[in-house]
């Protein structure tokens, strides 16, 4: 019998009705009703209840289904994080997510643990899988804005020299650090079990981490993409055919292996006039790109790349060759939770021919939809769909498109945070109120915020904001630095603020700009006015061509030598190891960037080992 219900004894008349009725009489007991309940990456739990049942019996058979003691608090979410009251009288046939309440330290807790280099004993922690470039921001502000502790795992894909790569000031007190080994994901989960903490979010720090944060997630039944489709999101090739599959827009293209499979693909594109891609399956910050004007450009590209390291240290045993997109490239970046998926930025790139290199940022624009109100909305329409045809549900993609006449191209989605050391997080703080990074942080820990985020970039913007980098014609040597042409940057009405490589001093070797991982820094633009903005960004470029600094050209045989001038007077000189040659290296030392006034003082020697062999676009 269901709980708190007798069956009456219905009267021989009223069956007798019944019977005569077209319309058959309704018991008014109790209505029967289930739900899915999603708890992090385990199966889905059914739960079934009557709608009369006391609202305290409903949590404890929710508590009970997911294991969850009743000492800690829980959201019921619907997709995409808005919570609900727990009721008998919820909806039935619906799927909800039940999220335990994140147990977070207090800013006080927080400032002593990180005053004696410790993590926060008690709190919950999160997982970031190979915490550089923006993954070490998202780290900090778990710790000092989430209060939580972290946790860091390297995969077995990072370069050690890369390790390194956090920007100033964003250095954190790990709780505990792991090195994963390839093909022992159960493992790294039981270690990170080990370290006793609770874990409640596995983030993907940087690119390399991709494939290890899916599996990572999926062995500790934390939210996540999965490994079914794993190999989409870090093979380029493997997306784009993905994404055609799914019936979306996607570029004409070829992955191959020898030169047999680059003539294969000149047999079947030939544009006129020719212009054709080459890049490495697998890498980031433009590293490796070629655009090739000819059917012998495309197989000298592909011979430049056949067998060496892309810029995340992983070699390239096939290429990539696709048709060349014509029009504006967009990156639109999103967070997602639960298969709810939220643009968080739109930014309008502005790459240019840069002394015969066809791919060099110059800077990019911040917009939101209605800035185009066709084009970028169907934008995020498209990436929307093309994260699904990925078996994206949650986390944080930045995706670059190309708007071409046909529509919508996706040039590639990478499975991790918009990059660059987050540089360009006080442009969307400024003119959003909100980042990618802190997004992604509601999405994991404060489902109700995530929930009330806008699907698209806020209308009306609270400012305009550009983003302009620091370029360098050719390698040399500087000789001087412009600190007029510095100044006048830094009085525009919009300028916020600057970074800078520590290369950008006197006596310091400068690689040619060719590609994102050999810009120098950028400058950061924000005003109210959208035409003062537009005005000052054309200025800062300006300036920016005619250079910043001076230099003596590298001789021949100085190529590979990187020289600091300390302010002792020694001058130290180092040969780069044919180990660590890595084309498209930003020079500079690893461990630092930080505005350009603060790039002062003697640098160690054994600073001089730490010679950054990575991109810091990633």
């Amino acid at each position: 019998a269901r709980p708190g219900y007798a069956p009456s004894i219905i009267p021989r008349q009223l069956m007798r009705k019944v019977k005569e009725s077209p319309t058959p009489v309704v018991n008014s007991g109790p209505q029967r009703k289930w739900m899915q309940l999603r708890c992090g990456n385990a199966p889905l739990r059914r739960v079934a209840w009557y709608d009369n049942c006391p609202d305290s019996a409903l949590d404890k058979l929710l508590r009970t289904a997911c294991r969850i003691g009743i000492e800690t608090e829980y959201l019921l979410c619907e997709k995409g994080g808005l919570p609900l009251a727990v009721s008998s009288s919820l909806p039935t046939a619906q799927t909800y997510e039940l999220v335990p309440t994140v147990r977070r330290a207090s800013a006080l807790e927080v400032a002593k643990a990180a005053e004696a280099g410790l993590s926060v004993p008690g709190a919950d922690a999160v997982v970031v899988v190979d915490p550089v470039s923006t993954g070490a921001v998202v780290a900090h502000q778990a710790v000092h804005r989430m209060g939580l502790q972290v946790i860091c795992v390297w995969s077995e894909s990072i370069p050690e020299e890369l390790k390194g790569f956090v920007a100033h000031g964003m250095g954190i007190s790990h709780a505990g650090v792991l090195s994963h080994e390839v093909g022992e994901v159960a493992k790294t989960a039981a270690a990170v079990r080990a370290i006793g903490a609770n874990v409640v979010a596995c983030i993907v720090g940087c690119e390399t981490g991709v494939s290890l944060g899916d599996a990572l997630a999926e062995a500790l039944q934390l939210p996540g993409n999965g490994t079914l489709k794993s190999g989409l999101r870090r093979n380029k090739y493997a997306q784009a055919e993905a994404v055609r599959s799914a019936g979306l827009e996607a570029p004409f293209q070829m992955q191959v292996d020898s030169i047999e499979g680059v003539e294969a693909f000149l047999a079947a594109w030939s544009p006129s006039p020719y212009r054709a891609v080459v890049k490495p399956v697998e890498g980031a910050g433009s590293d490796g790109v070629s655009i090739c004007d000819s059917r012998d450009g495309v197989v000298a590209a592909y011979r430049a790349l056949e067998g060496t390291k892309n810029v995340l240290g992983l070699t390239n045993y096939s290429v990539l060759l696709q048709e060349y997109l014509a029009g504006d490239e967009y990156v639109v970046d999103t967070v997602s939770r639960d298969g709810v998926h939220k643009c968080v930025a739109l930014w309008k790139y502005d790459k240019r021919d840069y002394h015969g290199s066809p791919v060099v940022y110059h800077g990019m624009r911040l917009h939101n939809v209605e800035a185009d109100e066709p084009l970028l909305r169907g934008m995020v329409a498209y990436v929307t769909a093309v994260l699904d045809a990925l078996d994206i549900t949650d986390g944080a993609m930045h995706s670059e498109i190309m708007a071409t006449a046909r529509g919508p191209v996706l040039v590639e989605v990478n499975c991790r945070l918009h990059g660059g050391e987050g540089i360009w997080l006080p442009i969307a703080e400024a003119c959003l109120g909100y980042t990618q990074v802190s997004a992604l942080c509601d999405s994991a820990f404060a489902p109700p915020a995530f929930a009330s985020l806008p699907a698209t970039p806020r209308s009306p913007l609270l400012k305009h904001g550009a983003w302009v980098t620091i370029r360098s014609p050719a390698d040399g040597t500087i000789t001087a630095v412009h600190h007029e042409k510095l100044a006048r940057i830094r009085a525009l009405p919009s300028f916020l603020g600057e970074y800078c490589a520590p290369c950008i001093k006197v006596g310091c070797r400068i690689r040619q700009t060719v590609d994102a991982t050999t810009v120098h820094g950028c400058f950061n633009l924000v005003h109210a006015d959208a035409a003062t903005l537009e005005a000052d960004y054309r200025v800062a470029q300006q300036l920016i061509d005619e250079g910043l600094f001076a230099f003596t050209p590298a001789a021949a045989g100085e190529k590979d030598v990187v020289r600091v001038e300390t302010p002792k007077g020694p001058r130290f000189s180092y040969q780069l190891s044919e180990q660590e040659q890595v084309q498209n290296s930003l020079w500079g030392l690893l461990h630092i960037w930080r505005p350009l006034e603060e790039n002062s003082g003697a640098v160690p020697l054994r600073k001089l080992r730490a010679v950054r062999r990575s991109g810091w676009r990633f």
